[in-house]
């Protein structure tokens, strides 16, 4: 790319976002690292459109049209997690789509855990977990899920004071990895995400409940020795699933099965086509289960 087109880029990608009037609407993204996104542009054997249109990626400090291998949604650049794909399913010229994500590579769900170790036992304050507290005054509230949350409220605060209202439509979530190395943590993950759907569409006040997509994870066979419990884990994703009819499941929630979708060498994470299919995914996930949703007019919410 020459400069004066390097140049135009960067203009279109620093104009603010926000510029339709009324609602506009928001996906939330979070778990750990295939949330994060390790896959490689240059890795791609297909190529991906110049600017994503009318979708828009919150940066910390404001939101940028959405450009492949220019807007950083990774933690180094070059790289590249679901985002893009949801987003080239979901952005259409009547709908601009707001998307906020936040990862941390290798954390936990389970209450139990404190980054990589195993602690067990009562909630505890400081942990780093995704744990959401009993209510928002918990103290023993998981310092990933504090820091989640308040990405996502600075992200609406911000298109508020921009003149908008922005609506929560929906969240993505790819986690579970590390719940999978202890027995405890695996056994109780269907509850443990139905309370942080729960939790999370009650800090953030989205009105009948939060809708969730969420993938499934290590589909690789034989896992890794560390998945002492993928087995588990993955037979808990599918409990979770609003349509397996099973006690655990959430109503509101659809699990994406990740199996087919291609990986590193390591087995865990996607790669850029693995991420690419599972950004799609989650895209057509969703849409399916907010049509079902709009369809049905019944409150979202999941009551544990």
């Amino acid at each position: 790319m020459n400069g004066v087109r390097k140049f135009l880029l960067s203009l279109l990608i620093s104009v603010p976002a926000v510029c339709h009037s009324g609602d506009v609407e928001v996906f939330l993204l979070g778990g750990q690292s295939n949330m994060q996104g390790i896959g490689k542009f240059s890795n791609l054997d297909i190529e991906l459109p110049r600017v994503i249109q009318n979708a828009y990626f919150y940066t910390g400090d404001r939101f940028e049209t959405l450009s492949p291998g220019q807007t950083k949604t990774s933690t180094r650049d070059g790289e590249f997690g679901p985002e893009i794909g949801f987003a080239m399913v979901m952005a259409r010229p009547d709908r601009p789509v707001y998307l906020v994500k936040y990862h941390a590579s290798g954390m936990a769900l389970h209450r139990g855990w404190n980054g990589g170790t195993w602690v067990g036992g009562e909630p505890a304050p400081a942990r780093r977990n995704f744990y959401p507290g009993r209510d928002a005054a918990d103290i023993n509230m998981g310092v990933l899920y504090k820091e989640m949350l308040d990405m996502y409220v600075s992200a609406l605060q911000h298109l508020r004071q921009s003149g908008h209202n922005p609506v929560v439509r929906g969240f993505v979530w790819m986690q579970g990895e590390q719940d999978s190395k202890n027995e405890e943590s695996a056994r109780s993950y269907s509850a443990n995400l139905r309370h942080l759907v729960n939790r999370l569409g009650e800090d953030l006040d989205v009105a009948g409940g939060l809708p969730m997509v969420f993938g499934q994870v290590l589909p690789h066979e034989p896992a890794a020795p560390r998945f002492t419990h993928r087995n588990e884990i993955r037979r808990q994703m599918a409990i979770a699933d609003g349509r397996s009819a099973r006690d655990g499941s959430i109503k509101s929630a659809r699990m994406v099965s990740t199996d087919g979708m291609s990986v590193l060498p390591d087995t865990v994470h996607y790669d850029a086509r693995g991420q690419l299919a599972l950004g799609k995914e989650f895209g057509l996930s969703l849409q399916k289960l907010l049509d079902e949703l709009a369809m049905s007019k019944e409150p979202h919410g999941d009551t544990p």
